[in-house]
C-alpha cells in the first residue's frame, strides 16, 4: 500500500525486510491510533449520558421540591442520589477507562509522529537495517509501555472497534503516502 515496500526480499536479505517490518509496524501503530480514539469515543458517549441524567435528576428535584412542597424526603433523595452519583463517577469502569482512553489515545498519537518522521529517514535510505530494527524495536517497546501506563490491567477492545480502525489506518496510508515510489 503506498510508500512501503512492495517487494518481497530474497531469503537471508535483511535488506528490505526491515524497513518492511517497520512499515508494518508503523501501521499497526496508525489502526491502534484510531482504535483508541474509536474506544475513548464510545466511552465518552456514556459519561455524557451519565452527566445529563445526574444534571436532570438534581435540576427536576429542585424544582420539583419547589412547586410540591408536600414530597421533601423524595426530592431530597433524588438530590442526593445525584450527588452520590457525581461522586462516585469515577469508580464506573467506563469512567476510569474514558480518562485511560484519552491519554492513551494523545500518547500513541506524539508516539505516531515521532514513528512517522523515523519513517521518512527510512524511506530516504538514511538508515542501515540495523538501525531501523532498533528504532522498531524502541516503537514496540514505548507503545507496551503506554498502553500498560494508562490499563495496567490491559483493556479489550470490541472487535468491530479494531475492524473499523484497521479500515481508516488503510485510507489514512492510501491517502498520505499513495502515488509515491517505494523503496
Amino acid at each position: 500500500m503506498g510508500r512501503g515496500p512492495r517487494t518481497a526480499p530474497a531469503a537471508g536479505s535483511g535488506i528490505l525486510r526491515a524497513p518492511d517490518l517497520y512499515w508494518k509496524e508503523l501501521q499497526q501503530l496508525k489502526a491502534a491510533c484510531i482504535c483508541m480514539r474509536f474506544y475513548r469515543n464510545r466511552l465518552g458517549r456514556r459519561v455524557r449520558v451519565v452527566e445529563v441524567v445526574k444534571a436532570v435528576a438534581s435540576s427536576s428535584a429542585i424544582a420539583a421540591w419547589v412547586v410540591w412542597k408536600d414530597y421533601p424526603f423524595l426530592w431530597t433523595a433524588i438530590i442526593a442520589a445525584a450527588q452520590v452519583l457525581d461522586a462516585i463517577k469515577g469508580v464506573f469502569p467506563f469512567a476510569r477507562h474514558h480518562k485511560a482512553a484519552s491519554d492513551l489515545t494523545v500518547a500513541l498519537e506524539v508516539l505516531y509522529i515521532d514513528a512517522e518522521d523515523d519513517w521518512e529517514s527510512i524511506h530516504a535510505g538514511r538508515l542501515a537495517a540495523d538501525a531501523i530494527t532498533r528504532r522498531r524495536t524502541k516503537l514496540r517497546k514505548l507503545q507496551l509501555a503506554e498502553e500498560k501506563r494508562f490499563f495496567p490491567e490491559g483493556v479489550e477492545l470490541p472487535a468491530a472497534l479494531i475492524r473499523l480502525a484497521t479500515e481508516e489506518a488503510g485510507a489514512y496510508f492510501e491517502l498520505t503516502f499513495s502515488g509515491e515510489s517505494s523503496q
